[in-house]
């Protein structure tokens, strides 16, 4: 817009002032004001002492603050501060109730006794037999209430109790591995509760061995706590069945948490597992552990690929299997027929689980096949339930199952010599062998997050081989 227009349009903003003192006086004036806007050049500015005229350049003048030129006001702001850790949160607990109670209250505590909860015992009960009045009792018992449900204290749980004189000053008990609840008294606070965290150690430890008898057995032989063998078996198992896949010679190996209470060096039991790997008659599979941003956990293979299966290979648990996919002799009629499916040998009884996440179709007596469940999944598959003793309460035409829940139990209803489960495995309506078919992988890892899993990758890596081990899963990478 030229300078002249903008005077136009000032005119012609605020005609009743150009009517006043003319339209020419008032665009003098706006030119005037422009002009005193601007810094001004002197000739002595532009032309050296001999005359010549210099290269001026005008340095451009700096553009104001935006929150000045709208009259805002500057303020401070202060960055987000890091979540405290829960050691900073809650306190650290000390190696004897005596401790506590002087770091609190400044008492000094003459002795301690541990008193156990048995069964059929109130918490008003084991209070008095550790020398606590009816009314100091129902103090404790109420700044316990504000912490943990007293309803719910398990049998055998140990009480602490700290003395002064052979007056009661302290109690300690804990609910959790990782807190340390405490009530104390004080003269200025009367009975106060308040919870610590243990100082836990955490450390890795590298299980491997070869298997000889039961993939249990074998690991079980390396001191590999039930947790960490348990969610061993659970990752592996959808791609492995254990009671009719493993071999004698095969090897497994896994990478677990492991934590040591720093303050009484007991054991706390397995944490994490971080990796399994099993090596099958030279096939390896291995998995690995990713935190996922939503905060879920999953197990992927090193190159992101699901270890979760559409379907579980066997939906029971301890089973034999007792008859196989294929032709057969009849046990009933004494005719050679197709057998459709497999049969596992289990008690009357025994949990049946889902094989995968589906919405049941059948739900009740079907003929030869006694108490039977149909279960429709994601894609073309089905999975077939037969001679159950019963049906697990809720499970009915259209209800949704997650994969690994309980619906049914071994029985020997329908045409049936013992209590056995019959399973089967359709796709696209047709029975196929449920230990041979190709079975779909659950969802790969996004890929934004795959160099995130690769680090996590290596980092297990590394702490194998720097103890030194013959991590087989890295063969996979050669």
């Amino acid at each position: 817009m030229q300078l002249r227009d903008i005077s136009s349009f000032v005119i012609h903003a605020v005609g009743s002032v150009s009517k006043a003192i003319g339209a020419g006086a008032f665009a003098c004036l706006v030119i005037a004001q422009a002009h005193a806007a601007t810094p001004t050049i002197s000739d002595d500015d532009l032309y050296a002492d001999d005359g010549r005229m210099l290269n001026y350049q005008p340095v451009p003048m700096a553009r104001p603050d935006v929150a000045v030129s709208y009259g805002g006001v500057e303020v401070e702001i202060e960055r987000p501060v890091m979540r405290p850790s829960v050691e900073d949160a809650f306190g650290t607990s000390t190696a004897t109730l005596a401790e506590m109670v002087q770091k609190e209250t400044m008492s000094l505590v003459t002795r301690e006794a541990s008193f156990q909860l048995k069964s059929g015992e109130t918490l008003s009960k084991i209070l008095s037999r550790a020398g606590f009045s009816n009314r100091t009792s129902a103090n404790v018992i109420t700044q316990m209430s504000k912490r943990v449900n007293v309803r719910r204290l398990q049998i055998g749980m140990t009480f602490t109790v700290a003395y002064h004189d052979d007056v009661p000053v302290g109690v300690h008990f804990k609910a959790k591995d990782e807190f340390d609840h405490y009530i104390v008294y004080d003269e200025a606070q009367n009975w106060f509760a308040f919870r610590t965290v243990r100082p836990v150690e955490r450390y890795l430890v590298y299980a491997s061995g070869e298997i000889s008898g039961t993939i249990y057995d074998a690991v079980g032989e390396q001191n590999v706590p039930y947790a960490a063998l348990d969610e061993f078996v659970r990752v592996l198992g959808f791609s492995v069945d254990f009671q009719r896949e493993v071999r004698s010679g095969d090897q497994f190996e896994l990478l677990y948490e492991k934590r040591l209470d720093k303050l009484t060096g007991e054991s706390l039991g397995a944490g994490t597992l971080h990796y399994a790997g099993l090596r099958l008659s030279g096939d390896v599979l291995s998995f690995y552990r990713y935190e996922q941003k939503d905060g879920g956990v999953s197990w992927y293979d090193r190159d992101g690929n699901s270890a979760v299966r559409s379907l579980m290979r066997t939906p029971i648990k301890g089973a034999r299997m007792s008859s196989k996919y294929g032709m057969r002799r009849h046990p009933i009629t004494g005719y050679n027929a197709m057998h459709r499916g497999v049969d596992f040998a289990a008690p009357k009884g025994t949990p049946i689980v889902a094989s995968g996440a589906g919405v049941v179709q059948k739900a009740g007596w079907l003929g030869n096949y006694g108490r039977y469940i149909l279960i429709r999944h994601t894609g073309r598959y089905s999975t077939a339930y037969a001679h159950m003793t019963r049906i697990a309460t809720g499970i009915t035409p259209g209800t949704r199952v997650r994969q690994g829940q309980v619906i049914g139990y071994v029985g020997s209803t329908g045409r049936s010599t013992g209590p056995h489960l019959h399973y089967e495995v359709l796709v696209n309506n047709k029975q196929v062998n449920p230990l041979t078919v190709k079975l779909p992988s659950g969802e790969a890892l996004p890929a934004e997050e795959l160099d995130t899993f690769k680090k996590i990758v290596q980092d297990v890596e590394f702490e194998i081989v720097s103890r030194g081990q013959s991590y087989f899963a890295a063969s996979l990478s050669e």
